[in-house]
């Protein structure tokens, strides 16, 4: 795990060598010129997808959800793009919320890489995949509207139980 000061460390030699942001920038940019084109943009962002789905099913396997079906075969849907999908036999209130907003913990994992890049020569094809992995990482840590939509029900159960114990707390402190 890093420490805050390694972390800081990392960060300041990714200052000194600006060209290890070479490769995610020019993935970054490439993937944005791929946006008009829709067959493109999907063969582009499917590492991102797998890892966004995966993370999806691993929590809600992890977590009793029960995943049963799972998909990374897009469907272009009218004027949008269902990139992946994963369903759930027994997603609940307290799961919910862990299980859709799993993709957020690549959002580390992308920054683990890009810390990481700084070690290597720019110009390897090493590089050049830890690059295009940043990206993807980048790309796939959001949760999706029905990702939201599934986490926001039991958000506010999670909500008042942390609100219910900060009063037992409060309550048990002031001698009550």
């Amino acid at each position: 795990m890093l420490s805050t000061q390694a972390l800081l460390m990392d960060l300041s030699r990714l200052r000194h060598n600006p060209a290890a942001l070479l490769w995610p920038v020019g993935f970054y940019l490439l993937g944005r010129m791929c946006r008009r084109h829709p067959r493109l943009l999907i063969a582009f962002v499917l590492p991102g997808t797998v890892l966004h789905e995966l993370a999806h099913w691993l929590s809600g396997l992890l977590l009793g959800a029960r995943p049963v079906h799972l998909t990374v075969i897009p469907k272009i849907e009218g004027n949008s793009i269902r990139l992946g999908q994963v369903q759930f036999a027994r997603l609940r209130w307290w799961n919910a919320l862990p299980v859709g907003l799993a993709p957020l913990l690549l959002l580390p994992l992308g920054l683990c890489l890009l810390l990481d890049s700084h070690a290597h020569d720019v110009w390897t094809l090493g590089s050049a995949a830890k690059g295009y992995m940043v990206v993807q990482c980048l790309s796939g840590f959001c949760p999706s509207s029905t990702d939201l939509a599934h986490a926001g029900r039991s958000a506010l159960v999670y909500a008042l139980l942390g609100l219910g114990l900060w009063a037992l707390i409060t309550l048990l402190r002031h001698g009550y």
